[in-house]
């Protein structure tokens, strides 16, 4: 009876916390995959990486109960991700910094016309230069967002919508629909979804190792930051980013290289509903960069308050620049606007959302569905084909992330070859004889092919294989001989000055045959 009411007390609890147990097993399948895929890569440990990444997603889990319970966990999670994800942040700004670092220099328009007709050019061949150094750090970058982050929250999301479905047809409030198209979701998430995930992560880290993207940050709230980061088609506005038309900066979809900027507009009561703001972290490819304090000075008066961003946008068309960097001397940041100047929603393959961290609750939300795909979605695939180059590019990118998945898959297979060791053979010493009186001297004799053979050797100090049969003395002869099982291999021939002979015998052979009497001594020929 008492069983039986714990059972229904781990149920009722069970039920209650229903949503967070299905968070929980999302959390622990990603996280022990991941975890033993970086640890198989990197140490050859795959147990390991998944034993710590089990236990990783305990400890999330615990947290995900507890603030279910009351807990206010927010503020400590929001620190701790900062923290945590100092050494990424650091590495993306370096890269930031590092790709125009005469920016700083820069924030208003002072140098004189003529000045700046020459320093474009030539700050644009400096930077040509500085594209070249810092590819391993481009590299770098591209692996952690692209593949690690990207990867490890689009498959949380996916595994999360196996369990908790949020389409009708799918299961979503309706237990035996949930049932039955449980395969269909497992096979089209985790598997095909997931798969996608994991090809176009890699196809882009090659993509932007050669063209430079950089981590950036847009502030939103969480209704505009599920839509535009969603599957296109659930709503007409889905995957979307809607182009600012009254920017201080033009026309176009904003960003900022600092998170502090991005929380500062998600929770700016005048814009957006600052009870719920969120930040959507993207991969952006900004291209060709205008300066707004290096170009002409009556396009650098059009940014800003009482600017006009049409005309900012009409510059840039002409002069083939993709995006507008600008230094916001009230709020002291820089902007970025990705111009837009057909003033229609935009589609661009520049900007992959890598994941949206909700400020309220302190972690990644979850989106419905998972994010929409970086390669393999439409809109984008629309864009990509209006440029025979970037065709070109996205191929060789298929091409070079292929190639390398064989070398790797290759290499392993040779090294498993290579470390392979079979079971050793015991050796055991042999007894001396007890027969003081005779003395055997070594033989030398040609290495012959053996069948059935005995082994024949010196009783002193030297090693014969350990065999099935139990080794004995054949007193007649003073001699150790074993008996030898016949096998399919042809056993190795003994090394050179082993001190024993593999000899292929009809008959044990006699002291005489060695030239010893029955003395013990050996006859001079």
């Amino acid at each position: 009876m008492f069983t039986v009411i714990v059972w229904i007390v781990v149920a009722l609890i069970a039920y209650a916390f229903r949503e967070q147990l299905i968070q929980i097993a999302c959390f622990i399948g990603v996280f022990m995959a991941i975890g033993a895929l970086i640890f198989w890569i990197l140490f050859d440990n795959a147990s390991l990486g998944s034993t710590v990444g089990f236990w990783f997603a305990i400890f999330i889990g615990l947290k995900l109960v507890t603030q279910a319970m009351g807990a206010e966990y927010s503020s400590i999670f929001e620190y701790a991700y900062y923290f945590f994800s100092f050494p990424v942040w650091f590495l993306n700004r370096l890269q930031h910094i590092l790709s125009e670092p005469w920016r700083y220099m820069y924030k208003t328009s002072w140098p004189e016309e003529d000045t700046k007709e020459i320093l474009r050019p030539v700050l644009f061949g400096l930077q040509i230069l500085l594209y070249i150094a810092i590819t391993p750090l481009r590299l770098l970058n591209a692996i952690i967002y692209n593949i690690i982050i990207y990867g490890v929250t689009e498959l949380y999301d996916l595994f999360f919508e196996v369990l908790q479905p949020s389409e009708w047809d799918e299961g979503y409030g309706d237990r035996w629909t949930w049932t039955y198209m449980l395969p269909i979701r497992i096979i089209k998430y985790p598997i095909y979804h997931g798969g996608l995930v994991l090809i176009e992560g890699a196809v882009w880290t090659v993509i932007d190792t050669i063209i430079p993207a950089i981590t950036m940050y847009h502030g939103t709230d969480l209704v505009a930051g599920q839509a535009i980061t969603g599957k296109a088609g659930r709503r007409w506005t889905d995957g979307t980013f809607t182009a600012s038309k009254s920017s201080w900066g033009g026309i176009g979809v904003y960003f900022a290289s600092r998170r502090s900027v991005a929380r500062r507009y998600a929770e700016d009561p005048y814009r957006l509903n600052g009870s719920n703001p969120v930040m959507i972290v993207c991969r952006v490819s900004l291209g060709k960069i205008i300066n707004y304090s290096l170009a002409p000075f009556n396009i650098y008066v059009n940014a800003g308050e009482n600017g006009n961003p049409a005309v900012l946008n009409k510059y840039a068309e002409r002069n083939g620049y993709n995006t507008g960097e600008w230094w916001n001397q009230r709020g002291e940041y820089w902007e970025y606007c990705l111009f837009d100047w057909q003033n229609r929603y935009n589609h661009p393959w520049r900007i992959r959302p890598v994941f949206v961290f909700n400020f309220r609750t302190g972690r990644a939300q979850h989106i419905e569905s998972g994010l929409r795909h970086w390669l393999f979605s439409k809109v984008v695939i629309d864009d990509i084909v209006k440029s025979v180059r970037f065709i070109c590019l996205v191929i060789f990118a298929f091409i070079v992330v292929f190639w390398l998945l064989y070398q790797v898959i290759n290499n392993n297979l040779r090294w498993n070859n290579n470390h392979y060791q079979p079971p050793q053979t015991e050796f055991y010493e042999p007894v001396p004889a007890t027969n003081t009186d005779v003395e055997v001297q070594d033989v030398e004799v040609q290495d012959v092919e053996v069948e059935d053979h005995a082994i024949v050797g010196n009783a002193n100090n030297h090693t014969v294989p350990k065999q099935q049969s139990k080794p004995h003395m054949s007193k007649s002869h003073n001699r150790y001989r074993q008996t030898r099982k016949t096998t399919t291999s042809k056993p190795s021939p003994p090394k050179k000055g082993t001190g024993f002979r593999l000899e292929k015998v009809d008959k044990i052979p006699a002291p005489e045959d060695y030239g010893i009497n029955n003395a013990g001594v050996r006859r001079e020929d």
